[in-house]
């Protein structure tokens, strides 16, 4: 296991008498990328509390050796969480900064405060994807629908109940957006009925905000909701690699897993002008930036 802390870029301090990198171009925003972990292996959610600005995911070392671990992105601190290694669904009440995660079997939960896990149940199920809004959200591997879990009690929605779900998310308007089957849909809250939204697989994030963000991991586009007209609108790009599993900070900075490389990159705008560049056609599109004279 390796872990490379960069001090100067996580703590804002730009570098004297350099030319800032454009990793990526964000409404025509140069941002400079920092690795904030590497290890031999990643897997599932990442998670953010955003009161603390701390940063949960899963990571296997190249002894095969599974672990649950924090990263602290304003004190640049790493902790290996205790008595839990593996673990895929991630999601964070950020009222109470506790995480809720899923591991072979069942739910647990991290209190910070006092560093201790305890099981809170489902013991009998495989959690795929975790989400929290004010409850716990959940699909199950390898089964149909969305779920909820309060108070011991499981319920379905019932809306959802024929969709296998990969990936999704609930943003400010308690809307579910979910992957499944290479398309996305949406559930709009109050409704029966989940609508076709868009045939393209996205990765999906909200941010601190609640807006909902589509990353496309081939072409490395990041597209935001415009809620105003009820479309997507193009934020920009990553530069390289294929961004994965995507969150965002305390101050809206994008926190992903680049599966290409095995790594967390973390990125910050360093406010340079760039552009955003499109190469190739159909499925073999890819996005490239670079930085513009100003």
């Amino acid at each position: 296991m390796k872990i490379i802390f960069l001090l100067s870029t996580l703590s804002g301090a730009l570098p004297v008498r350099r030319r800032p990198h454009c990793h990526a171009c964000f409404n025509g925003m140069c941002h400079s990328r920092s690795t904030v972990f590497t290890a031999h292996k990643f897997s599932g959610q990442l998670a953010v509390d955003r009161t603390a600005n701390i940063l949960y995911f899963h990571y296997q070392t190249n002894r095969s050796i599974d672990h649950t671990g924090s990263f602290d992105l304003n004190d640049i601190k790493f902790k290996v969480l205790p008595k839990i290694g593996f673990t895929f669904g991630r999601a964070v009440d950020q009222s109470t900064r506790e995480v809720f995660m899923s591991g072979t079997v069942g739910i647990h939960k991290y209190n910070p405060k006092t560093n201790t896990v305890k099981s809170i149940g489902l013991t009998d199920k495989t959690i795929w994807h975790l989400q929290y809004k004010d409850k716990i959200y959940y699909s199950e591997f390898k089964s149909k629908g969305i779920f909820t879990y309060e108070k011991n009690k499981i319920k379905s929605i019932k809306a959802l109940s024929n969709f296998h779900v990969d990936d999704f998310v609930i943003d400010k308007q308690n809307d579910i957006y979910f992957l499944s089957d290479s398309m996305i849909y949406r559930l709009k809250n109050g409704t029966k009925t989940a609508d076709f939204f868009i045939d393209e697989i996205f990765s999906l994030a909200t941010d601190k905000k609640g807006d909902v963000h589509f990353i496309q991991p081939g072409s490395r586009t990041v597209y935001i909701l415009d809620y105003s007209k009820d479309s997507l609108t193009e934020l920009g790009a990553i530069g390289k690699g294929t961004p994965f599993s995507v969150v965002f900070d305390a101050d809206n900075n994008m926190i992903y897993h680049d599966v290409d490389d095995e790594k967390l990159y973390y990125l910050m705008p360093n406010y340079s002008l760039c552009t955003v560049t499109t190469r190739g056609k159909g499925k073999n599109v890819k996005k490239f930036v670079s930085m513009r004279n100003e």
